[in-house]
């Protein structure tokens, strides 16, 4: 069975097949896992996913039309936001304080590593990597191999933040800070993080680990292990039922 993805929730894990997703919960003392059959690429994605460097913005369009629910209220609770939070009063003070969009990028990487680090996410993201290098080394999914693994891995979205923020690092440095220079490194950040060239991306994948280990992960518990271990055993049965 082929992994293609995997994702921690505030109470959950989930590993995406080439078939099906698997979601496993832990509420009320108890597993509940839910499978979802996957529909097929749009063709709109399809179509983007075969242009180099433009591609990097289909995975963008594919993850606002699958949660456009949260993405419309994340940019209502931000248009709000700007409405009470940047007023005639805040003027002056924020053209006094000069923020350059590297130091803005670098503090919601840093806040949102916190966030995942201090709630249940961090620990469901460990226990997500350490189950999937189990499964990946073809060992058996027990709790005591996965215990033993490391909390990071090496295919990780961490390892794509870091690509994207290093590339913006390097072009802020030559171009204007502006949205058009994010937009540039995020199109080469993909492509390095899809291609993974040997010099380059070993210095990348450095730094994505020691950024997932000490802001995107903490030690998991055995029933944030038994979870994951869940979400990828029943996975594995709903792929191997599909092929027979």
């Amino acid at each position: 069975m082929k992994i293609c993805g995997g994702r921690a929730g505030y109470n959950s894990v989930s590993f995406t097949g080439e078939k099906y997703r698997s979601i496993s919960r832990f509420k009320d003392g108890k597993i509940a896992t839910e499978m979802k059959l996957i529909i097929g690429d749009r063709k709109i994605t399809i179509l983007l996913s075969k242009i180099p460097f433009v591609r990097s913005f289909s995975m963008i369009l594919e993850l606002i039309i699958e949660n456009w629910k949260r993405f419309l209220i994340a940019v209502i609770v931000l248009l709000l936001m700007e409405v009470l939070l940047i007023g005639e009063s805040n003027y002056l003070l924020l053209h006094t304080i000069q923020i350059s969009t590297l130091e803005l990028l670098f503090f919601f990487l840093v806040l949102a590593g916190l966030i995942i680090k201090l709630t249940p996410i961090g620990k469901y993201h460990a226990a997500e990597h350490m189950t999937v290098s189990v499964f990946e080394s073809g060992r058996n999914l027990t709790i005591e191999n996965v215990r033993r693994q490391l909390r990071v891995h090496k295919d990780c979205g961490t390892n794509l933040a870091v690509s994207i923020v290093l590339c913006f690092s390097v072009l802020s440095l030559i171009l204007d800070d502006s949205v058009y220079v994010f937009l540039l490194a995020w199109a080469i950040g993909y492509e390095l993080w899809r291609g993974e060239p040997k010099v380059i991306w070993s210095l990348i994948l450095l730094i994505g680990k020691v950024t997932q280990y000490l802001l995107f992960t903490s030690k998991p518990k055995d029933k944030h292990l038994i979870v994951a271990i869940e979400a990828i055993t029943r996975l594995e049965e709903a792929e191997l039922a599909n092929e027979n």
